[in-house]
């Protein structure tokens, strides 16, 4: 068993601080990061281009990190900084930006190192350019080490334009003004990827961010990646799923296992022995259970005590291939299948709904929250759902009121943008439905059909595909994008 270490705060050394930037449209001549050094000479050149790329060797970027750690005591530094450094085509180089907003004296000897040092340029067509590359420091285990950093151009790309199928709403937006938005992406800040698949708070409303190019933490000011110092896993590994319980434990899915972080550390949580199916969601429920689902039935765990569902314990489930499952404050499980959905009360009666006449005919819950009036909302995938449409009027979501009367909302009948629905949200602090779409960015509604939409043609948000939503204990709202990290929250 690893024990976890929560890194300590710098006191003598931080590297990481807030900022937003906002990348133009151009992909050359641009300096990426938020310090910017005027120094060099930036008439033309392209961003890590080229084949071979420009590149600088690793025994020289060793050799610098030897150099520092020798000279400078680094035994509770943690986090990184990235430089941008522009490579003539005679192999000289000169450091563009970097990510170190406090300007500290080992940030400019590093500075120094990297001019100073010979690199091979950048070659197209078989002629030497001038190209800028990254080169990343990490700060870990008490010393630094060092490596170069390419960068994905498709990820600068602007996103392009949202789609909205909602021809009839003119969205006037009029809570837009009244909420701060900051973005962080990998180019901006020490964040692993742009596309957060997904995302948890734990209870000292600490973001745990996984992508697929690793796993880190967020303070709300400071970014602590999870590596093989502190960790089973490298900085770079990919985590489809983390969830935090009720306990404060974090679960995460990492290559179809299963590890469980506590306050001893890690240990990989196997229940293969129930469902040899991978899993393919970790739902936390409200009154402590865990929910693993597989294609191959559902797993809740309770006390470390482990109950599988399938067709075989549950005669009237509509498929195996378990899509979500959801437990309600009155400690009905609703599970949506590819087949259909179901619900399950205190006593074991189960409900069916492909025969019936509501929202949830022949669909599968995607999603579901819950207000504090005990209305229930799904998000729906149709289970008929022909390959390519993609936008099914039978989706969007599906709303059951105290008074058990059913109601659908989609892009005709509402305001709702788009009916393709990722995550849902309620906002008990400002009692609003928060809706994430695949293809229209968020929607706001207010529960009495006042309907916003936000995306990156009408507000500060980053793009439109957004993957995830969760809310810390202080009402600040936290979405996993395909184009980086955004928060959002009251001015």
């Amino acid at each position: 068993m690893l024990a976890l270490l929560y890194p300590t705060k710098i006191c003598k050394l931080s590297f990481i601080g807030l900022f937003i930037l906002f990348l133009p449209v151009a992909l050359s001549a641009q300096n990426l990061f938020p310090e910017k050094i005027d120094v060099c000479s930036t008439a033309s050149y392209c961003m890590d281009c080229g084949t071979p790329k420009a590149t600088i060797d690793q025994f020289t970027l060793d050799y610098i990190s030897d150099r520092i750690n020798r000279k400078y005591i680094l035994k509770d530094a943690n986090g990184t900084i990235t430089f941008q450094v522009l490579v003539s085509p005679s192999g000289f180089s000169c450091v563009l930006s970097h990510t170190d907003v406090t300007k500290n004296a080992l940030t400019a000897e590093l500075i120094r190192y990297l001019n100073g040092s010979l690199w091979t340029p950048a070659i197209e067509n078989g002629k030497a350019v001038a190209s800028s590359v990254n080169v990343i420091f990490r700060f870990a285990n008490g010393g630094i080490s060092a490596q170069m950093q390419r960068l994905d151009l498709a990820q600068l790309k602007p996103p392009g334009d949202p789609v909205i199928f909602n021809k009839t709403t003119v969205y006037t937006n009029p809570s837009l003004k009244t909420y701060e938005f900051t973005t962080w992406t990998r180019y901006n800040s020490p964040l692993p990827d742009n596309i957060g698949q997904s995302c948890a708070v734990d209870t000292a409303n600490v973001l745990w961010y996984a992508s697929n190019k690793g796993l880190t933490r967020f303070d709300g000011k400071s970014f602590n990646p999870l590596n093989e110092y502190n960790s089973p896993f490298t900085s770079e590994t990919s985590v489809r799923e983390i969830t935090i319980d009720k306990n404060n434990n974090k679960w995460v899915c990492i290559n179809n296992t299963i590890y469980k972080c506590t306050d001893a550390g890690w240990q990989v949580y196997d229940f293969k022995r129930f469902i040899t199916a991978d899993v393919t969601h970790v739902l936390n429920s409200r009154n402590g259970e865990l929910i693993f689902t597989t294609k191959n039935g559902l797993v809740v765990v309770r006390k470390d005590k482990v109950v599988a569902l399938d067709k075989r314990a549950i005669p009237l489930l509509p498929s195996n291939n378990i899509i979500y499952a959801y437990v309600d404050s009155k400690r009905r499980l609703w599970i949506g299948t590819s087949k259909g959905t179901i619900m399950i009360d205190r006593s074991s009666s189960v409900t069916t709904f492909n025969t019936s006449d509501n929202p949830l005919k022949n669909m599968s819950i995607s999603g579901a929250v819950e207000d504090e009036r005990g209305n229930l909302y799904f998000s729906l995938i149709d289970c008929n759902k022909v390959p390519g449409d993609s936008d099914n009027a039978k989706e969007g979501i599906a709303v059951l009121g105290v008074n058990n009367r059913w109601f659908h909302y989609n892009d005709i009948n509402s305001g709702m943008p788009s009916n393709h629905v990722n995550t849902m949200l309620y906002d008990k602090f400002e009692h609003v439905l928060w809706l994430g779409t695949d293809q229209s960015g968020i929607v706001r509604f207010n529960l009495n059909d006042g309907w916003e939409n936000y995306h990156n043609n009408n507000s500060p948000a980053p793009g439109y595909t957004i993957n995830q939503l969760v809310q810390d204990s202080k009402g600040v709202i936290y979405a996993t994008t395909a184009n980086g990290l955004l928060r959002i929250r009251k001015k």
